[in-house]
């Protein structure tokens, strides 16, 4: 096969040519903009799971079907690289009403806006601000306190959404990555636009413990938004993911390869994609045989050890790598966090707590339940297992 041709795109945000096992969500979201456009009550939805199981490609596609729709969007954004969420949102409000500007006559009311964005943008300690061409709104959106200006600020977004007869829409993903203070100001603005009844959504995304995240931050969470999780494909719908791809081409699987290939991945969007990819380039006929399966198993697994394991395992510490080899050789997850200190050689749970409190914050474990632990990354314990096992750390 031509590997200019080939169609499997693993990758982080890459949307793949099939999108397999996501049309329950789809169509939610579609109901969803239908009744928030139509003046209707919905609740704006968070989606939370594991590393490689496709929420950001998923927030791709609803942003192709909210614009479709004529909704304004922000695209995808990534939270948590900014010092300040509100820099990341004045961005996002500025490109929804320039969008509405563009699409609809609503100049004057859009530049009355921009002016609550650029209020709220002067407002926010570091200082950067928009280069908008436009003054500052007074009295709105610019008081300092995070939480009344965010809400200010989506409300105003709001109303011109409103005056438009359309939408607006946050996509946001990493959400896990915002601290307490930032998920407040996110909730008590999104409370703000539903008691208004304006058509303003947000579909966030991130790891498996952001609907925790959200409720301690504001209890009221756990009303405000709809919380689904993203979790490996059930098999039909692995199966076209693996499939579908190389059939638009004309490239068979043999039935014993395709279920080879599932097995492998364990329905994972993100490791199908790895072996397809692989196989495309590896192989020179259709169909493609349990044989060629099995010649490519090195190569992918190289390259998941590269690129997707050890990428992850390298952010951690000397010590913090200690504690995941720990948490990998309990066996199956979840780990209690008793067992994994014991594991680790300490003496009890307290003298380890500092390495697990810092790999929660870097993303690579998470709390299922208070006094558990497990990996955000699928298969993460076998990778481990394999090539950093508890022994190889036993004389540092």
């Amino acid at each position: 096969m031509n590997k200019r041709e080939n169609p499997y795109t693993p990758g982080a945000g890459r949307k793949p040519p099939t999108l397999a096992g996501r049309d329950g969500e789809l169509e939610d979201f579609r109901f969803l903009i239908e009744r928030l456009g139509a003046g209707g009550y919905e609740r704006s939805v968070i989606y939370s799971g594991l590393r490689g199981v496709g929420k950001t490609v998923l927030l791709m596609e609803l942003d192709v079907l909210a614009s479709e729709a004529g909704w304004a969007t922000t695209d995808v954004q990534e939270v948590g690289s900014q010092p300040d969420f509100r820099v990341t949102f004045a961005r996002m409000a500025a490109r929804l009403l320039h969008e509405m500007s563009r699409r609809h006559r609503v100049k004057e009311r859009v530049d009355r806006a921009l002016g609550v964005v650029k209020a709220f943008s002067v407002a926010v300690p570091s200082g950067v601000q928009l280069k908008l061409d436009v003054e500052a709104a007074s009295g709105i959106a610019d008081s300092g306190d995070p939480e009344q200006d965010l809400a200010d600020l989506v409300r105003e977004i709001g109303e011109v959404a409103q005056a438009t007869r359309a939408g607006a829409l946050f996509l946001i993903d990493e959400m896990h990555n915002l601290d307490a203070a930032s998920l407040a100001a996110i909730c008590i603005a999104f409370q703000a636009v539903s008691r208004g009844g304006l058509p303003v959504a947000m579909v966030g995304a991130g790891l498996p413990d952001l609907q925790v995240r959200l409720m301690s931050a504001k209890p009221y969470a756990d009303r405000l938004f709809s919380y689904r999780e993203l979790g490996r494909l059930p098999e039909a719908a692995a199966w076209t993911a693996l499939v579908a791809p190389s059939g638009t081409l004309g490239v068979e699987y043999d039935e014993q390869a395709a279920r080879a290939v599932l097995l492998e991945s364990a329905g994972y969007p993100y490791f199908i994609q790895e072996y397809g990819l692989e196989l495309w380039n590896q192989t020179e006929d259709s169909p493609i045989t349990p044989e060629d399966v099995e010649a490519v198993r090195a190569l992918v697994r190289d390259s998941l050890a590269r690129n997707f394991f050890g990428t992850r395992f390298q952010l951690a510490t000397d010590a913090e790598q200690r504690y995941l080899a720990a948490m990998a050789s309990l066996g199956d997850p979840p780990f209690r966090v008793g067992e994994i200190a014991r594991g680790y050689g300490a003496r009890d749970q307290r003298g380890v707590s500092v390495h697990r409190d810092s790999l929660i914050q870097k993303g690579l474990i998470w709390s299922p339940r208070r006094g558990q632990l497990d990996f955000t990354v699928p298969l993460f314990a076998e990778y481990l297992r394999e090539n950093h096992p508890i022994a190889s750390f036993e004389d540092d």
